[in-house]
């Protein structure tokens, strides 16, 4: 059995079943991405979002770069942005440069909650803790719905999770949280990082340490999901987690490119279309998740 969950190919059934649904529709779906500074791989990613998202969904995806922004002219134009009737999400990249991340809290929330499509709010955020509808997190609603596809349950598995972002670790937990699972949050100052993590049955690295984790990290069959994304010296790609160290070990590993990544922008497509048509793009996810699951086939 190929131990690989591929994202790259959940990502493009998800992406057909959206594309289909919008060609019904009568609205435009318009999306503004906003890029600061001078972050390779942040204008790399926002290549990535519009290459995917426009030509798989014909969403409308128009990408704003600024070398540099002062805090009061970005609020301003986020606040023009919420009152465009055309544009209907909004989305910043971060991390915002080093200037600008003492006051990140107080510009994300100058975006409408409606047009948060990255749901990064705080009222987003809110909702998503107190089990309201909202827009969720790209990349845990990504990894969510691996999960899913690959029939991996949740149901009473306890799950490292090693990150405390508000992009990642905080809302997963969440998102574990609904699913009965167990969450064990990890980060920089957790003791004994091993004798956690080889206890529990998924792993997800999100620890921004190249090939950090490896098979002592990991208990016999555990799932293995790394989020983590780097170029070792010798320029190749590779993950937070030693995926040929780990492989073995794992009864299922996503590999360090073409899984999450693909997901994560997946899901700003399922965003965005959500921004518009609301929860009926939830019912549109679980027949592409259906579709998914009998086109991947797992054996």
């Amino acid at each position: 059995m190929d131990k690989k969950i591929n994202g790259l190919q959940v990502s493009d059934i998800l992406y057909e079943e959206l594309g289909t649904y919008l060609l019904k529709k009568d609205k435009k779906v318009n999306v503004v991405d906003i890029s600061i500074g001078d972050d390779f791989g942040g204008k790399m990613y926002s290549k990535m979002k519009q290459k995917r998202i426009t030509s798989k969904t014909g969403i409308g995806f128009r990408s704003t770069h600024f070398d540099r922004i002062t805090e009061e002219y970005l609020k301003m134009y986020l606040n023009f942005l919420n009152d465009d009737k055309e544009v209907t999400g909004i989305m910043l990249q971060l991390p915002l440069p080093d200037y600008l991340k003492e006051e990140e809290r107080e510009i994300l929330d100058c975006i409408d909650p409606k047009k948060d499509i990255d749901g990064l709010t705080s009222i987003s955020i809110g909702k998503l803790v107190t089990g309201e509808e909202s827009l969720i997190p790209c990349t845990p609603h990504g990894i969510e719905t691996l999960l899913k596809v690959y029939d991996i349950s949740l149901e009473g598995k306890t799950v490292a999770i090693i990150n405390r972002s508000n992009i990642v670790g905080k809302p997963l937990t969440h998102l574990m949280l609904k699913n009965n699972a167990t969450p064990i949050i990890c980060h920089s100052k957790t003791k004994d990082l091993k004798n956690i993590t080889k206890t529990c049955d998924i792993v997800i690295a999100a620890l921004n340490k190249p090939e950090y984790i490896t098979s002592d990290f990991i208990k016999e069959g555990a799932v293995v999901i790394d989020v983590g994304v780097h170029k070792n010296k010798e320029g190749k790609t590779v993950g937070d987690v030693d995926f040929n160290d780990v492989y073995e070990k794992a009864s299922f590993i996503t590999p360090p490119t073409g899984a999450v990544g693909p997901m994560t922008i997946c899901f700003l497509a399922y965003n965005s279309a959500k921004s518009v048509y609301g929860e009926e793009v939830d019912r549109v996810l679980e027949q592409g998740i259906e579709k998914a699951k009998e086109k991947i086939k797992i054996k």
